[in-house]
């Protein structure tokens, strides 16, 4: 979405028109085919039980839509021109690009002979440096990077969420997928169109819920100890480790409700071109 290249650019878009169109369905069969027609609950549920689902579902889809959106749409991090105009005043401060942690120290990529800050990488896809950059996301179209790796991460546990709302919706379909004889009566009519359709989404919704769980989890980790995809594989202590809070606040910005909302963080920690290391941190402790 943001390449240098328009064909890099048109050929983005297409995954991400796909990820729509799975939104899209899976909202149309849960909504216009199992609430409408199915009435939104199997028999013997209870009303409530049914709406409390319905609500769910709808709320954490609505959550994951915004939060892809926002994912796919926003700037990922690319090195900020305030940035470039300062190191521009101080040549010798920027070093030699290498593999393994070198905080504090700005280098100069290799491929786009671009100035950039600690931790910043180098897309191939889109041409460009992105700061703390984890890794492209062709589902997005998009690189995850300082400015949207949040976003990243919330599409994730709402569409997570979201997905497994379906399926324990569509838990009397599963069922008779293993027990022939089970019987999957709503208190309305879907007709054979449309169970046909809500099964298939059911399947979908299961599938996906499994896929966003694991990179869920991996991300949450890769928060949790302050790595981005890229660093996992660097040898050594992790200079930026500070602990889990401190970890999360660094993407997320100071705890607060916009944690849990795919928009800018309130209180940020850090501006992406600077990040605080644990010497710091262990002198900040010290002098307390």
């Amino acid at each position: 979405m943001w390449a240098k290249n328009p064909f890099i650019r048109v050929a983005s878009t297409v995954p991400v028109l796909l990820i729509l169109f799975i939104f899209g369905f899976e909202w149309y069969a849960f909504n216009c085919v199992f609430v409408l027609r199915g009435l939104g609950r199997w028999q013997g549920e209870s009303q409530l039980l049914a709406f409390a689902r319905v609500f769910v579902f709808n709320a954490t889809w609505l959550l994951a839509l915004w939060s892809f959106l926002r994912c796919a749409l926003s700037d990922p991090g690319f090195v900020p021109s305030w940035w470039l105009d300062q190191q521009e005043r101080c040549p010798e401060a920027t070093g030699n690009s290498s593999f393994g942690w070198q905080p504090g120290k700005p280098t100069t990529c290799h491929k786009c002979n671009e100035r950039r800050p600690e931790r910043a990488h180098h897309c191939s896809i889109c041409g460009k440096c992105v700061m703390r950059m984890d890794h492209h996301c062709p589902w997005v179209g998009n690189c995850v990077g300082a400015k949207n790796h949040k976003y990243f991460i919330l599409m994730l546990i709402y569409g997570m969420t979201s997905a497994l709302a379906y399926v324990v919706a569509a838990r009397p379909i599963i069922i008779s997928l293993f027990v022939p004889r089970a019987r999957y009566l709503t208190r309305g009519t879907m007709g054979p169109g449309g169970f046909g359709i809500f099964s298939m989404g059911a399947v979908l919704a299961a599938s996906l819920c499994l896929a966003m769980s694991l990179l869920f989890f991996s991300h949450l980790w890769l928060m949790a100890v302050n790595r981005t995809s890229i660093e996992v594989a660097y040898s050594g202590r992790n200079p930026y480790s500070l602990g889990i809070f401190r970890n999360a606040q660094q993407l997320c910005g100071r705890c607060g409700f916009d944690w849990l909302l795919p928009v800018s963080p309130h209180q940020p920690m850090t501006d992406g071109c600077a990040y605080p290391v644990f010497s710091d941190y262990e002198a900040e402790l010290s002098d307390v």
